[in-house]
């Protein structure tokens, strides 16, 4: 049994898998800008109600750590994808001319998507938090 202030690492890796979806999503089928963010938008406000019906301890930290992990783990499948992905998003054609390949660009789209994951955990999880208290008033 968990204490009342300890993080759910199951959680947190169950959420994390959304990463392993969004990753071959867009490497197979691919996704254009104007609808990949209302996926991820999607996901996230699974995830607000997951966390805060759960009454899940720290919801902000929660969905920080979820969240830059799901970026790390998209970031590999796009990574190990990247021929797939390149040739799924069009749209991104500019931009890969320039970002090599191999594992450079393997690289790169795990930086990116850690450094995604951190920003959105921190919108999102501000949302879960304030969420959360809204509930236990």
């Amino acid at each position: 049994m968990r204490e009342k202030n300890q993080l759910d690492a199951g959680l947190i890796a169950r959420l994390g898998l959304t990463g392993v979806v969004m990753g071959l999503l867009t490497a197979l089928v691919g996704l254009p800008p104007s609808i990949e963010p209302l996926v991820w938008l999607g996901a996230y406000a699974l995830w607000v109600v997951v966390i805060t019906r759960r009454e899940t301890a720290r919801p902000l930290v929660t969905v920080l750590l979820a969240s830059v992990w799901t970026g790390v783990l998209t970031g590999l499948v796009q990574g190990a994808l990247q021929s797939s992905y390149i040739a799924n998003n069009p749209w991104y054609a500019e931009e890969f001319a320039d970002a090599g390949t191999g594992l450079w660009l393997g690289v790169q789209f795990v930086g990116f998507g850690a450094v995604m994951g951190l920003i959105f955990g921190v919108a999102i999880g501000l949302v879960a938090f304030v969420v959360a208290r809204a509930r236990a008033r």
